[in-house]
């Protein structure tokens, strides 16, 4: 199945009417989509056992429907892994719920490669993106670090190597930093409204992941974004912390490599006797250039301060678009997560499957900010 046609809404009470085959396919991407953007403690239990549930429910209701199940589930699959499955699905000498626990796990292996790559790289994109209109941004970040960096006294003061005073240093810059950015309650950056929610998710350009448009095409709103409590909750304060951290951290290590690369071409291990008064050189290249210990301390710890400046001189609005910046992956996928739940509950109603969907304590606990303000703090 390489597309799925969502059939349109039908007049009555009964709302929109999915085929089990469309909605399962549908649910299953949207599911994959949120899981493989950094939410997989909040969604992979909960939506492998609504899986097995559903399709149980769907083959007592239909028992030739092995082949549609398969179709949904598996359809990047060979087709001859396909017919094998399907076989194994039919069969009624094997107990569905024990058949698809084990063929969901080789479904889910793929996430253990997929999850790493699309968290680094919206991670990096984002910060990417925060370094370059930062720049832009804050004219005087380029001059106080070019400043600093041809001052003698820097040179002696951060250019002493990689002790524990320097750890401290670059420690500090980055605390404070983050300090400036995050919010006690985080869902004040995260949180969406409906027009910024129709923006960011016309932002999701992956073909793959199409399967939530068609439950906003049947009604299902993304915002408010339901709120995960308990654990949950800690998750996603964890990773709008994370978040935050890695893009000034990608922003410092920008900043320090384009300074690493200038003081190589420029400066060489007579000059770095004079401006540091000491020489530890790691590595040589021709010409007389050379890497010293020396010039790696000072570059790091110009980059950390330099995170520093980019956020610590920007006005409440800058703030504000840089965060954007950092967490509109984060929020797709929070944004995607509110689908899931809000289409799960319609399996029933939608498909006329007699399957029994039991809520979980995040969805029946999540709470929109508008309608319970005091639930907000993590």
């Amino acid at each position: 199945m390489s597309s799925v046609a969502v059939q349109k809404e039908i007049p009555g009470p009964n709302g929109p009417q999915w085929s089990a085959e469309d909605y399962l396919f549908c649910l299953n991407k949207t599911a994959i989509y949120a899981v493989t953007r950094g939410l997989l403690p909040l969604l992979v239990m909960p939506h492998l056992t609504f899986l097995v549930d559903f399709v149980d429910a769907w083959l007592k209701r239909e028992p030739d429907g092995a082949k549609k199940t398969v179709a949904a589930l598996f359809d990047r699959w060979p087709q001859w892994s396909q017919r094998r499955i399907e076989g194994w699905v039919a069969s009624p000498r094997i107990p569905n719920r024990g058949l698809l626990f084990l063929l969901l796990i080789p479904f889910a292996l793929p996430l253990v490669v997929v999850v790493p790559w699309e968290a680094a790289r919206a991670a990096l994109s984002s910060s990417w993106d925060v370094v370059r209109k930062g720049v832009r941004g804050v004219p005087p970040l380029v001059t106080a670090v070019v400043v600093v960096f041809v001052t003698g006294d820097a040179w002696r003061i951060l250019g002493t190597g990689f002790t524990v005073r320097f750890a401290v240093l670059v420690f500090f810059f980055v605390l404070a930093s983050a300090l400036f950015l995050v919010q006690r309650d985080c869902w004040e950056d995260i949180d969406a409204k409906p027009t910024e929610a129709s923006t960011l998710l016309g932002g999701i350009k992956h073909e793959r992941s199409t399967g939530f448009r068609g439950f906003i095409d049947c009604g299902i709103e993304p915002a408010p974004m339901l709120r995960p409590r308990g654990l949950g909750a800690l998750w996603v304060y964890a990773g709008y912390w994370l978040l935050t951290a890695f893009a000034l951290i990608v922003a410092a290590v920008i900043v320090s490599s384009t300074l690493i690369v200038i003081g190589v071409i420029l400066i060489n291990r007579d000059q770095t006797q004079t401006l540091a008064n000491s020489v530890y050189v790691y590595q040589t290249f021709p010409g007389g250039a050379v890497v010293t210990k020396q010039l790696l301390s000072l570059s790091f710890s110009l980059g950390a301060f330099a995170a520093f400046f980019l956020v610590a001189a920007q006005h409440p609005d800058d703030r504000r678009t840089f965060m954007n910046n950092v967490l509109v992956c984060y929020r797709q996928a929070l944004l995607v997560y509110s689908i899931y739940w809000r289409a799960r509950d319609q399996a029933a109603e939608w498909t006329r499957v007699p399957v029994d969907v039991r809520p979980s304590d995040q969805q029946r606990r999540a709470t929109a900010p508008e309608s319970s303000p005091d639930t907000g703090s993590a």
